[in-house]
């Protein structure tokens, strides 16, 4: 006998151990097998190490076992792991974790107890080995074992001593330990009972079981006892994330995420019932990676790449990812092996003449198919949670990026980047990297795949694999092909989402215009082209394109399995057994996920390399320039220059010679008021401009003393409260505020307002007039307590009387701002004789400055301003003086853009004239406030913490604002949705789809019976029908949701942010576009999959169905658990991420203030905050995916466990069952798990994708105006005829709920006069205008014109009638003839008339095109407002040209209709072009 075992080395030698040892307990009655058991020894060492008969093995020869040497390698394992990764944690907690006072409760020292019970019986245990090993003991592995376990439980006491001050959790390594260990110590323990121990030697194995006991109490005490949080108090922080304190354990299993769930479960969530984001995923700490690695890109090369400084950002857990799929691919193809293995099990029973295999060998095989099964789950969901995680921080930095970059970008970077686009950067091409997380690996993985299935389908089939290699060779240059295609078409569609979002931007923001003009009409069929025409259009193409990859790549499988075993028949003399086909299928099952994903990266990896391009050009455009001003420390006293300029010249565009600005040489000293004043078009904002640093300078040097205020000439305002706007960041300082209000003439306005300066003014400060905008933001300015002070055109927007007190209480020598320097660019003469200096501005250059006095004596340029100004002053006076009011005429105005001259000066100075301001008879009404002490002294604002985006930051949280809280849907998504997708889809085309798909799946299930004769299966159709489907259902929500917006009230969007509109047409269009389509099909894949391999399963082995009971039973519960929880989450999501997009815009609107004021950072701030705020919904949301896939996959693992366990039982207890049945079976339990999870997930999918078909049909159904064309009720066509306007008793309020802002208005206007309305700022005058459109409607009284009440006509009658020259600017991108005429109902000789009567004629035929050339977004490039869009004729004049364009405009308007300055019925081009075209 000894002979015999010193010749084993592996494996069973003769005589066969007896199959009763093979037990699964290893408990059996056989006597005598105990001789060479554990603690037995020979005399000598016959074998290094071990000094026992049966040597190292590693089986046993007398029993179906692992030899007693061998078994402790599991156990020697452990220790070295305890050891090595002990220490390391050790050195861990010591050095980077600092100890907390927490008291050491009983807890700890129970804990601790058991540690130095355990540490005691394994000593006792290493005790009796040495009295049993007598002789070799030193020498023996099991000696050195049991000493390391104790060394290994050393390292474990002092880590869990540490722990305990340092970490609120238990420590990865430790648990791990302990799971480790216990399941070495079970394999042992099964050994010792093999080996009879319990009777050789009853205290050795009393001892062992008792320390296998202890450790699996002291186990569960460390990993499921929670520590009590009230003890650490210290280490909690505020809002804090539980994955940064999960345990190892449930950061693999995600149990971190049950209590949400839990919660989730009971009730509907709301934001504050989510976890704050973990440090590392904030996008503070994400955008600063980015910016890092982007710097350090943009330093390495003159051509940065994106991909490496993403790489670099954010590669490290996307590469400990990689890890976790390499074992996930492992564990996928150990299955097909395992199968054979058990197959080969079954047929030792079913085979005659075989030999049956030990029951504990199929057991081994069913467990370690489970085993391998939870590991790959845990795998893949581990290394799902990286790619999106690290998504998420690509999408934060990148966000983050975009963000700083549009606050940096100069003139000529902007010009090419429009609001759109700049928005569509951040919505969409940050998405697309975004998703490319998901897919990227599967580059590498793909191939590996491939390879690994290929090697063992050469231990299977040979060489015959090779004919398979060539097939999908054949097929790789087939998908390139297909690949570049599908690029070009994706370049193409991003082009056309651009399109159509800055036309839907300029559509909303324009809105009243367009209704004013009665231009829906037009601008509908022209977002309709965009759309159907071009969007849709190509994505039909995309969707074909698609269809014939998956097609290619769907049969790849089929052809490479068909032709392998076609070659394999006909070359080898071997049958097709059931152990080569099975194995084969399950490893062609596997084959077709990689072949399949392939056309998914290559499409993501397209659509990420087009985003990448064009977010690349976009961080490289060029920004301001960095030198442009020289900032220096504030001077202190009185008379010191604060602004410096020297020989400097400026530019709009550094790449052009044409310069805006020549040679200026300017200063200006403390205390000072200094005037800029010129012609319209002469310089005077870019001079300003240039003074903050967004010109280019070409020469000369331009130094600034101190912080600046600005006040733009068209007033920004941001979306908050009036409060916020003033003080803007800096420390709320109660008695300067008071002064500040009172000073600016905003105390009237905020008895007026509805929550007095807590009031919520909305996006583009929709609730405030003109004059209070502008009052607001020089408000702002004077709160700022700035050195240098820059103001445009100010008090343009301001009433006579106001702009007096502006002058006396802050602008003049008494006012608040009198100790600082006052740059105001202007041509109202009461504030010139204030001012201390005077610069004319003429042609970009000074030609005249001085003082008041100095330049009067001259009677030069100046002189001739101040008396053509005087001239329209005593005119107006008289007129106002004759009338017996003490009102003055309002110019409440956003101040716009005028054309003049320079074409490169036009396309950016916002150059406003205003009439002069004076004080009008007893306009003041007290005399201005004196100071008590010198406003030398005035302290600085300091600014004020970031509070984060709560109460200001979110314009859905604050209860006293005037904007509609989001409407938000909670519960389950009603069926009425599905109906109404269902409806609008192509009923054809998904008749087509759902016959295609079942045939499909049939030919499947024929092939897999088939293959249980020959290994051939048929491959599913490649078509994707559901794509054309889901782009008909889009194009029909698209329609109806933009038909309703261009139908809803005013009211809508004064209470709406455009940029949550823009969300709709944006991220719920391209859901609704392209991801609901591919989602459904999914779902119908996987129903029909499910569907017949159950058939197939219930045929093949009936007693199957009764884990499918219980399992389905399962799966619903698990389903609908998570489903309450995840639906929310993702509205959340989906809620929180409109206000990202409308602080953006907003901030975009508002450049050139946050950089005057130097407040980049917290703007910044504010937007990363905004985006954590989304990121908040976000991360839960993608956990709570794979809290559920990981436990449908883990119950998927049981029932693989069940089937098998199953067979192992049927064929041990004689029950005939076929090894053919059995691999059918098995190879359908694999698949089906896989399908039950998918269709769970799926189905939350489609609830969470239908939300946005929801919230598109929500925004269907807004209430809509009145009727455009009433068909019983028409105007004649000559209406109105005569021009009599009749106001009965008429009142109306801007909506429901606000006070009514025309009251009882009675008033009757005959033909033929011209009536001038007057007013203070907020009197109504703009509303009258509004009622007589019908933009607001009448809450009593009516309004007839001509004899018909308008409130009987639909509106389009009216307002085509009627025509309007609005007080916002109305630009759209476009051609100028597009901006004149949308509808292209007038021609060219009516259009040139047009502009020949503004005198526009020359400026436009002189341009490239005429009246095609082009005006970008905003109108940024041509001053185009008179002919379109201006308050009043002459607002934008300057003094020198008003009577001569007064007389020009007057001339074409006829007196048979009404007009006056502030309302004038007959739009400029239709006026215009009705009566002055030839």
């Amino acid at each position: 006998m000894g002979a015999e075992l010193n010749q084993i080395t592996f494996g069973f030698s003769s005589p066969k151990p007896d199959l009763e040892t093979g037990s699964f307990s290893g408990f059996h009655r056989l006597s005598g097998l105990g001789r060479t058991g554990y603690l037995s020894a020979t005399r000598h060492l016959k074998q290094p190490l071990c000094g026992n008969e049966e040597g190292w093995g590693p089986l046993s020869p007398i029993r179906y076992d692992f030899t007693p040497c061998f078994i402790d390698v599991w156990v020697a394992a452990v220790a070295a792991f305890g050891i090595l990764f002990g220490s390391i944690a050790v050195w861990w907690l010591v050095r980077k974790r600092q100890p907390s006072a927490i008291a050491k409760d009983w807890h700890f020292w129970t804990k601790q107890t058991l540690l130095v019970l355990i540490i005691a019986d394994v000593a006792v245990q290493l005790g009796i080995q040495i009295s049993n090993y007598k002789d070799i003991w030193l020498l023996d592995f099991r000696v050195w074992t049991t000493a390391a376990t104790i060394l290994s439980l050393f390292v474990i006491f002092t880590i869990q001593w540490l722990e305990h001050a340092r970490l609120r959790n238990a420590n990865g390594v430790v648990l791990f330990y302990w799971l480790l260990l216990l399941i070495a110590l079970s394999v042992k323990l099964r050994s010792l009972i093999s080996q009879q121990l319990y009777a050789t030697n009853q205290p050795y194995f009393i001892t062992y079981c008792v320390g296998f006991g202890l450790s699996v109490i002291e186990f569960f005490f460390e990993w499921l006892w929670p520590k009590k949080n009230d003890a650490y108090e210290v280490l909690i922080e505020d809002g804090e994330c539980p994955v940064e304190y999960a345990t190892v354990f449930s950061l693999l299993t995600f149990s971190w995420m049950t209590p949400l769930m839990k919660y989730g479960y009971s009730t509907y969530l709301t934001e504050d019932d989510l976890w704050a984001l973990a440090k590392k995923d904030a996008t503070k700490t994400t955008g600063a990676s980015f910016d890092d690695a982007w710097q350090h890109e943009l330093k390495r090369s003159d051509r940065p790449s994106l991909w490496l400084a993403i790489f670099r950002a954010y590669g490290g857990p996307y590469m400990l990812a990689a890890v976790f799929k390499v074992g996930n691919d492992l564990s996928a193809f150990a299955q097909p092996q395992l199968l054979r293995y058990l197959i080969t099990f079954v047929g030792s029973y079913y085979n005659k003449g075989e030999e049956p295999q030990p029951v504990i060998q199929g057991a081994a095989v069913a467990l370690a198919m489970f085993g391998v099964a939870f590991t790959q789950t845990i795998m893949i969901h581990q290394y799902f949670q990286l790619a999106f995680e690290t998504g998420m921080r690509i999408k934060g930095g990148l966000t983050s990026a975009i963000y700083r970059k549009a606050l940096r970008l100069s003139n000529e970077g902007r010009s090419s980047k429009t609001t759109g686009d700049i928005v569509n950067y951040m919505a969409v091409d940050a998405q697309r990297l975004q998703d490319l997380t998901q897919f990227a690996q599967q580059l590498w993985s793909a191939p590996f795949q491939i390879t690994i299935c290929m090697i063992s389908l050469y231990q299977l089939v040979g060489w015959s694999m090779l004919s398979g290699i060539g097939v999908m060779i054949f097929m790789i240059p087939i998908n390139g092909l297909i690949a570049r295609y599908m690029k070009n078409l994706q370049k193409q569609q991003m082009k056309n989402k651009d399109a159509r979002s800055r036309l839907i931007a300029e559509i909303i923001n324009n809105m009243k215009s367009i209704k004013l003009y009665a231009w829906g009409a037009a601008f509908m069929n022209k977002l309709n082209y965009i759309r159907n025409d071009q969007e849709l259009k190509n994505l039909r193409r995309i969707g074909a394109g698609q269809a014939v990859a998956n097609f290619t790549w769907s049969t790849t499988p089929f052809l490479v399995s068909c032709i392998t075993f076609a070659v394999f028949v006909l070359t080898h003399d071997e049958p097709l057994t059931t152990d080569i086909v099975f194995p084969a299928l399950a490893l062609f099952n596997l084959l077709t996920f990689p072949l399949a994903v392939l056309p998914m990266v290559i499409t993501s990896i397209i659509e990420a390399s087009v985003a990448a391009g064009r977010l690349t050009s976009y961080l490289v455009a060029e920004e301001v320039q960095k030198d442009a001003v020289i900032l220096k420390e504030a001077v202190e006293e009185l008379g010191e220059e604060t602004i410096s300029v020297r020989d400097a010249t400026f530019s709009w565009n550094r790449h052009e010679n044409k310069a805006v600005l020549h040679d200026i040489n300017f200063s200006a000293n403390k205390g000072e008021l200094t005037c800029i004043v010129g012609r319209v078009g002469a310089g005077k904002s870019s001079f300003l401009q240039s003074l903050l640093g967004d010109l280019w300078k070409t020469k000369g040097e331009v130094v600034v003393h101190g912080t600046v205020a600005f006040v733009s000439q068209s007033s920004w305002i941001m979306n908050a409260t009036v409060k916020e706007n003033i003080i803007f960041g800096y420390r709320y300082d109660s008695n300067f505020y008071e002064k500040t209000v009172k000073a600016c003439a905003l105390i009237d306005d905020f008895t007026q307002l509805p929550d007095g300066d807590e009031t919520v003014v909305g996006e583009r400060g929709i609730s405030l007039s003109g004059g209070q905008k502008a009052r607001v933001a020089l408000a702002r300015a004077v709160y700022a307590r700035a050195d240098v002070y820059l103001l445009d055109d100010c008090l343009s927007a301001v009433d006579s009387h106001v702009g007096r007190h502006l002058i006396d209480n802050v602008l003049g020598p008494k006012g608040l701002l009198s100790s600082k320097t006052r740059v105001l660019a202007t041509n109202s003469v009461p504030v010139l004789n204030e001012s201390d200096y005077i610069c004319l501005i003429k042609d970009g250059e000074i030609a005249e400055k001085g003082t008041f006095r100095q330049l009067v004596a001259m009677r030069g340029l100046v002189a001739d301003l101040i008396n053509h100004g005087g001239k329209a002053d005593s005119e107006e006076t008289s007129t106002a003086s004759s009338s017996g009011s003490d009102s003055e005429t309002s110019t409440i105005m956003d101040s716009q853009r005028a054309i003049e001259k320079d074409e490169m000066e036009e396309a950016d100075e916002r150059v406003g004239a205003l009439q002069s301001i004076r004080t009008g008879n007893g306009t003041s009404s007290s005399d201005p406030k004196r100071r008590s002490n010198s406003m030398q002294t005035l302290r600085r604002a300091s600014a004020s913490s970031f509070k984060g985006p709560r109460g200001k930051l979110h314009d859905e949280e604050s209860p006293k604002t005037r904007q509609e809280k989001e409407h938000l849907e909670q519960g389950k998504v009603k069926w009425a949705v599905y109906g109404e997708y269902a409806r609008t889809s192509n009923l054809a085309a998904v008749g087509v789809y759902m016959v295609t798909l079942i045939a499909a799946q049939a030919a499947q299930i024929a092939g897999n019976f088939w293959l249980k004769q020959w290994a051939e299966r048929n491959t599913e159709e490649g078509a994707n029908p559901e794509i054309f489907c889901s782009i008909e259902a889009s194009r029909k929500l698209h329609e109806r949701m933009a038909t309703a917006i261009f139908r809803s009230p005013m009211s809508f969007f004064d209470v709406t942010p455009a940029g949550r509109i823009l969300n709709r047409f944006s991220s719920d269009i391209y859901r609704v576009d392209e991801v609901l389509a591919r989602t459904f099909q999914m779902l119908f894949t996987n129903l029909a999959k499910s569907g017949f391999t159950l058939v197939v399963i219930s045929y093949t082995t009936p007693l199957f169905i009764a884990l499918i009971v219980p399992l389905s039973a399962m799966y619903i519960f698990i389903q609908r658990y998570y489903l309450r929880t995840s639906r929310e989450l993702k509205r959340l999501d989906s809620v929180s991420r409109s206000p990202i997009y409308a602080h953006f815009q907003e901030s975009l609107g508002g450049i050139s203030t946050i950089r005057a004021y130097r407040q980049q950072d917290r703007f910044e701030h504010e937007n990363e905050w905004r985006v954590d705020a989304n990121l908040r919904a976000y991360f839960p949301s993608i956990s709570a995916n794979r809290w559920l896939a990981l436990r449908l996959e883990f119950i998927g693992a049981v029932v693989i466990f069940a089937a098998a366990g199953f067979a192992v039982i049927s064929v041990a207890n004689g029950s005939g069952l076929t090894p053919g049945m059995v691999g059918l079976a098995m190879s359908l339990a694999l698949q089906i798990t896989g399908s039950l999870n998918w269709i769970v997930r799926q189905t939350v999918e489609v609830e969470t994708n239908i939300v946005s078909v929801e919230r598109v049909l929500e925004y269907a159904r807004l209430p809509s105006e009145a009727p455009e064309i009433i068909h019983r009720n028409r105007p004649p066509v000559s209406w109105p005829s005569r021009g009599e306007v009749e106001f009965n008793n008429y009142s109306a309020r801007y909506r429901d709920g606000l006070d009514l802002v025309l009251k009882n208005v009675k008033l009757d206007i005959k033909s033929h006069e011209k009536i001038g309305v007057v007013g203070r700022t907020g009197a109504g005058k703009s509303s009258l205008t509004l009622a007589l459109f019908r933009i607001i409607e009448a809450d009593s009284g009516n309004i007839n014109i001509d004899g018909i009440d308008t409130s009987s006509i639909g509106l389009l009658d009216l307002r085509r009638r009627l025509a309007i020259i609005p007080q916002d600017a109305a630009l759209f991108e476009g051609t100028i003839r597009d901006n004149l005429d949308p509808g292209h109902v007038h021609d060219d000789t009516e259009l040139w008339s047009v502009l020949e009567h503004a005198r526009l004629k020359d400026h436009v035929a002189g341009m490239e095109g005429g009246l095609e050339a082009k005006i970008h977004e905003g109108g940024k490039l041509y001053i185009f407002l008179f002919v379109t869009v201006t308050d009043t004729p002459t607002c934008l004049s300057g003094f020198h040209r008003l009577s001569r364009r007064g007389c020009q405009v007057r001339h074409p308007f006829p007196s048979r209709v009404v007009g006056h300055p502030a309302v004038c019925p007959l739009s400029a081009l239709r006026m215009l072009a009705s009566t002055c075209a030839p």
